[in-house]
């Protein structure tokens, strides 16, 4: 999805884009993070706002990372706006917001296959486990001296532990109990 900025600028009515995008090569050789990419969908539009060129658009999709856990491929849905500004290089910056993205164009080309591309990878959560891990079907990872636990099971085995000074004081009551006096 190449698009001229300067055609862009000329257009009075907005451009409706439609595309799939074959973005599986791009994706997994910028990140180890994508072991896979199903079909990416954007559909959006092209617009001139003054002296800059918005690109509105949906992207959906599937792409397949790891677990944090185990490392295996776990399925991810994509389904994420994308708005940014385009202007030329050199155009003063201030009418937009802080919170906007706006990018400069160079040598007149906007690439918006590389805009999704760079979205998807930051879509990427920093966790994510399959649907058997999550629902605690998978055992933990362990190892001879080691093992992973969850924070429930940690705090459940603090709630057993008992301090080994107060140990004693545990069957004091037991023993005052069966010694009649």
């Amino acid at each position: 999805m190449n698009w001229s900025l300067s055609d862009l600028m000329k257009h009075k009515e907005p451009l409706h884009f439609n595309e799939n995008l074959d973005l599986k090569e791009d994706l997994i050789s910028r990140t180890s993070e994508v072991l896979d990419v199903k079909l990416v969908k954007v559909d959006g539009y092209a617009i001139k706002d003054r002296d800059a060129v918005l690109v509105s658009a949906k992207v959906t999709g599937e792409i397949v990372v790891p677990s944090s856990r185990s490392l295996q491929p776990v399925n991810f849905q994509l389904d994420f706006p994308v708005n940014e500004y385009y202007v030329e290089a050199g155009t003063s910056l201030d009418r937009f917001d802080a919170t906007e993205t706006v990018l400069p164009v160079q040598d007149d080309q906007i690439d918006f296959s590389k805009a999704v591309a760079d979205n998807i990878i930051l879509q990427i959560p920093m966790q994510i486990f399959s649907p058997d891990e999550e629902n605690g079907k998978v055992p933990m990872p362990a190892g001879d001296d080691w093992e992973v636990i969850s924070e429930e099971d940690e705090k459940d085995a603090q709630i057993k532990q008992v301090d080994p000074r107060l140990a004693k004081l545990k069957d004091l009551f037991n023993s005052e109990d069966s010694d009649p006096k």
